[in-house]
């Protein structure tokens, strides 16, 4: 068998997501890094290594978007099969994501991505004609996407990159697909109002909201260089924290033009790093007054930013329910295909 190291200047294969290309093994972070590449051949392998007992990373191996395994990483380094027994003279495009988002809480828990182990040879990646972003919460991180209906566990083995209507979307669409999503997380304060857990603080950076010496040493608060990726389109859902923590404090009076006012700064911010790129602010739920969205989306374009868009999903109802009150891998289809006929209707 051949054995080559992940090097993130090997054009063989391609990288998903944030990461520090500067060093190896590269990290995989974020919802939905990973790595994808044309095989052919029979059997293919990745080397990965969880440097932390817990919380349990989850990955999930695709064959031409077909999902062939999913697994938890185990601690420690250990060779784990994508595909095994192809038939060797036919090429597939085989994608390896990261199931599970960024954990604050304990930021030395990731992935590393070291090796591919093959029995044949890989080819030029596929070309993608879209690059789209999303920058979201838990309901973009697939939280709860894959538990059974009224399942109250917080556990990683529920999140997922592929029951998720990003990857929905981006499938229809041929789209490659980065992710930056943190559940409980907004744009001004998290659902507990404690504004230190915003996404737009930490959206120039790899993965901000990873901190701490191990989160340092693989790069997470190094800046991030948008010239090396820049989407066609980013993808906004957020607000439903902004509105949980504004429910928690009785504040929603007070703090509602601090709210539009935030998305408006994160509107100014996604512009600037990404010029050419569509806005695409994706509503929150009817019950989370998606009109502070639809305010500074307005307020934007008044000041002159141009191709912003608003786009509301339905709301999701008992049978659409997956953990602790998350949208199921169903609706979840559903949405990235209402989603998808959006973007090429009235984006694209």
């Amino acid at each position: 068998m051949l054995t080559i190291p992940v090097n993130p200047e090997d054009s063989r294969f391609r990288l998903l997501g944030r990461m520090d290309l500067s060093r190896t093994p590269v990290a995989l972070d974020w919802t939905g890094s990973g790595l994808e590449c044309t095989f052919r051949g029979s059997d293919l392998w990745a080397e990965l290594e969880a440097p932390a007992f817990s919380p349990i990373m989850w990955m999930i191996v695709l064959a031409d978007g077909a999902p062939v395994t999913r697994f938890p990483v185990e601690p420690g380094v250990r060779f784990y099969p994508l595909v095994l027994g192809m038939e060797p003279q036919n090429a597939r495009v085989i994608t390896l994501l990261k199931e599970t988002q960024c954990m604050p809480d304990q930021p030395e828990a990731t992935v590393f991505l070291r090796t591919l182990r093959m029995q044949g040879e890989l080819e030029a990646p596929p070309v993608h004609p879209l690059k789209i972003e999303f920058v979201g919460d838990s309901l973009t991180s697939g939280e709860g996407s894959l538990a059974p209906r009224g399942n109250d566990e917080w556990i990683t083995q529920w999140f997922s990159a592929r029951g998720n209507y990003s990857w929905v979307a981006c499938d229809v669409l041929g789209a490659e697909r980065r992710i930056l999503s943190q559940s409980g997380w907004g744009v001004c304060w998290d659902w507990e109002h404690n504004p230190d857990h915003t996404l737009t603080a930490h959206y120039g950076e790899i993965a901000g909201v990873l901190q701490g010496p191990a989160a340092e040493a693989r790069g997470c608060t190094k800046p991030y260089d948008f010239s090396s990726w820049q989407p066609d389109i980013v993808c906004i859902r957020l607000l439903t924290n902004d509105q949980n923590g504004m429910n928690q404090k009785g504040s929603f009076s007070r703090d509602r033009d601090r709210v539009v006012q935030g998305a408006l700064s994160l509107l100014r911010l996604v512009r600037e790093k990404n010029p050419s790129a569509k806005i695409v602010w994706i509503l929150p739920a009817s019950d989370c007054h998606p009109e502070l969205g639809e305010e500074a989306v307005q307020l934007a374009r008044r000041e002159g930013l141009q191709d912003l868009f608003t786009f509301a999903l339905p709301d999701y109802r008992e049978e659409d329910m997956g953990a602790r009150s998350h949208p199921n891998a169903e609706w979840n289809r559903k949405a990235g295909l209402l989603l998808a006929d959006f973007l090429r209707e009235k984006v694209i």
